[in-house]
């Protein structure tokens, strides 16, 4: 593979290499925004968990409450409960009912240690009412979260075993779970608490992050598309100002290299006093250097094309005949054995417009002669030019060897040039259309091209009509 054939490779894997990382780059974003929005999912779960946590120890509280009420109260035998001067953490307490003597491990950092003596004290007489419980926790929690439903299961903590449980007979799987809380002081008996609440209401409670994250990941998204395109059209951009220049290289060469032959030959045939083929070989170097002043002249013209930049000199152009003469002009010219056939269809009533003649006039001289050369047999060129209602229409249609979708997009950027073979072996700068655009927008017009490949191009002319 020679060196041409390498560059060539690397210039068709660039773009693919640039959207590829531009991927990864994005994937990258939406997979650490996923991440983010589920650990944050996760964190509002645990708060709400350690919410219900607070919730059920107090509905705890006012359910043992409520339940010594019903029982006319209940009596505990003690010296006291109080806290001992020394600073062990647990210490022992002995606890006298009306029949019994207790004596309790008690943690001194447990505020609930004298509930939880009064839970074990009168679990068997009177067990913890689940239904009222219930009631209880949901009215705290909903007064700050908005949950559906709850239920409790009741476990001996020793066995592990159901004691009791208020679950509905169909639930779904949107519950979270509390925290067990062991009820009594021996922690023989436990609650769990089962809250209900749909990935909707936390979602919602998230509005503010996941509207910030969705903004993020667009904006990322957004950004990076903007730079992968970016990259790609100046890489397409550079690859094409290469390939123009390189054609415009080719084509200063033939000029260049018949001159100087000539010239070279020119003080040959002076010294052998002869005039006809010094003459004649003056003529043909002049002709060759007024090639390369065209070709000059031809880029000076087509590469400052920048609309804000293009000087119009405005002036009234008889339609028919401007038209007329481009008919005669080329339908009469020798073109390598090619017939040209040029069909002029004025379907107006405007007799002239206000344009520059110069710039409209290469307008129009560029559409013709790309149908012309991107053809391969005797060609039909047809121009049409039709009323709008503010304007005049001009459509330039041939029978050529066409563009392809793809390269449809690309026609009127600046030095792009198809790869298509028939297109490649003709000279061109990838120039002229990209001039064609710019005087049309200029004049307040718009272009616009169809094409199908052997079929032909149209190219469609919209000018607005100064009154």
């Amino acid at each position: 593979m020679n060196f041409s054939q390498t560059t060539n490779t690397t210039m068709k894997l660039k773009p693919a290499y640039i959207y590829s990382v531009i991927s990864i780059i994005l994937i990258l974003i939406i997979a650490n925004q996923t991440v983010w929005i589920c650990n944050m999912f996760n964190l509002h779960q645990r708060e709400l968990i350690d919410l219900a946590n607070q919730n059920l120890q107090q509905s705890i509280l006012m359910e043992l409450s409520e339940r010594t009420e019903n029982m006319g109260g209940y009596r505990v035998y003690s010296n006291n409960l109080s806290v001992p001067n020394d600073t062990s953490r647990f210490f022992n307490k002995k606890v006298i009912t009306e029949d019994t003597i207790y004596v309790f491990t008690i943690d001194k950092y447990d505020p609930y240690a004298k509930e939880k003596i009064l839970q074990f004290l009168i679990k068997d007489e009177s067990p913890v009412n689940l239904k009222k419980l219930d009631s209880l926790f949901r009215k705290e929690l909903r007064e700050r979260y908005p949950i559906q439903n709850t239920y409790f299961d009741y476990l001996d903590l020793k066995t592990k075993k159901l004691i009791d449980s208020n679950k509905p007979k169909s639930i779904s799987s949107k519950y979270l779970s509390t925290d067990t809380i062991p009820l009594d002081i021996i922690s023989s008996i436990g609650i769990i608490g089962y809250v209900e609440v749909p990935d909707l209401v936390i979602l919602r409670k998230m509005g503010y992050q996941l509207a910030l994250s969705v903004l993020l990941i667009l904006i990322g998204m957004g950004g990076m598309i903007y730079l992968g395109k970016s990259f790609v059209v100046q890489w397409r951009l550079e690859k094409h100002r290469q390939e123009s220049v390189n054609a415009m290289t080719h084509e200063f060469k033939r000029p260049i290299s018949g001159a100087v032959a000539m010239v070279a030959l020119i003080p040959f045939y002076a010294g052998r006093k002869d005039l006809e083929k010094v003459t004649d070989y003056a003529n043909n170097t002049m002709t060759e250097l007024n090639k390369l002043t065209a070709y000059t002249e031809r880029i000076q013209q087509i590469s400052n094309n920048e609309k804000g930049s293009i000087v119009l000199n405005k002036e009234p152009i008889t339609l028919k005949p401007f038209f007329e003469s481009i008919k005669e002009r080329y339908a009469d010219q020798e073109n390598e054995a090619k017939k040209v056939n040029i069909q002029l269809n004025t379907n107006t009533e405007k007799a002239f417009i206000n344009a520059d003649l110069i710039h409209f006039s290469n307008v129009m001289d560029n559409l013709v002669e790309n149908a012309i050369k991107y053809s391969t047999s005797d060609v039909t060129i047809n121009i049409t030019i039709t009323d709008l209602k503010e304007g005049l229409q001009i459509a330039v249609e041939d029978n050529g060897i066409g563009i392809s979708p793809y390269d449809l997009k690309f026609i009127f950027d600046r030095f792009y040039r198809s790869n298509q073979k028939e297109i490649k072996k003709k000279a061109g700068f990838g120039l002229g259309l990209t001039y064609v655009k710019s005087i049309v927008e200029a004049h307040g017009g718009t272009i616009a091209a169809e094409s199908k490949l052997n079929e032909g191009s149209k190219f469609t002319i919209e000018l607005r009509i100064e009154s």
